[in-house]
């Protein structure tokens, strides 16, 4: 009995090596600072769903069909506002922030907010054609990228990362823009540096219109491979367990 467990130990081992070699790298849950998927919390709260618990307040949005379960909608002027904190601070040392966006409507001017942290610092927009991504550094906007493109009434995934040398821009899964840039400044310019959803801190005329859904916020710069598995997979099933950890769960059954 004991030659037969341990000659089905091996070929599982070996299956699962190959399966662990084909998929994509685990993303480590230490490095998730929020996640706002939309599906949780009641009245005019959005649920985070890290164990931060940097839960938002909804002004005047309101709950739609999303890209995964429910999505949240505005209208140019209604927004989402997620009060600073520790962890949505932590972005010095790298970053991700990532989002699927669906417009319903043109934006107005070069660019209009997607997620902002503080002014240009850092953010995802959206413009006429493409998409935008920027930090401070030196006090000014000198960081921004842009690239990809977008379909009127379609979902896009963005995502924006820095590893503390290059930031980059992906839109669906792919990476369409790049800088070599340090570190970005720290600051805390409009309301005490809390991320706001769709909406300029500064006054309106740079607000998006449309759906957003599965927000995301790293305290490093995830890869491509990461990228694809939240874009492929969703938020919740990318950060689940991953087959390494099945495969030790298999081998301590075994064992046993």
């Amino acid at each position: 009995m004991k030659v037969m467990n341990a000659l089905i130990a091996m070929a599982i081992l070996f299956i699962g090596g190959i399966w662990v070699q084909k998929s994509t790298a685990k993303i480590d849950p230490e490095t998730l600072m929020g996640m706002w998927l939309f599906d949780h919390g009641k009245g005019d709260v959005v649920k985070d769903s890290s164990p931060n618990g940097n839960d938002g307040e909804i002004v005047d949005a309101k709950r739609v069909e999303g890209k995964e379960g429910m999505g949240m909608e505005f209208d140019g002027a209604s927004h989402v506002v997620i009060p600073a904190s520790k962890t949505t601070d932590d972005f010095l040392d790298g970053f991700t922030y990532l989002l699927w966006a669906k417009p319903l409507r043109n934006p107005s001017g070069p660019h209009v907010r997607l997620i902002e942290r503080d002014w240009h610092n850092p953010n995802i927009l959206i413009g006429p054609t493409d998409f935008y991504g920027s930090f401070l550094k030196g006090g000014i906007d000198s960081s921004q990228i842009r690239g990809g493109t977008w379909e009127m009434d379609e979902w896009s995934f963005v995502a924006l990362t820095h590893d503390g040398k290059t930031l980059i821009l992906y839109v669906d899964g792919e990476a369409v823009a790049d800088l070599g840039v340090g570190k970005p400044d720290f600051s805390q310019q409009h309301d005490g540096g809390s991320i706001w959803l769709t909406r300029w801190k500064g006054g309106a005329g740079w607000d998006f219109t449309g759906v957003l859904d599965e927000v995301a916020i790293f305290n490093t710069a995830l890869s491509e491979d990461d990228l694809n598995s939240i874009m492929e997979k969703g938020l919740e099933k990318a950060l689940s367990v991953s087959p390494v950890d099945r495969l030790t769960t298999t081998w301590g059954n075994i064992k046993r």
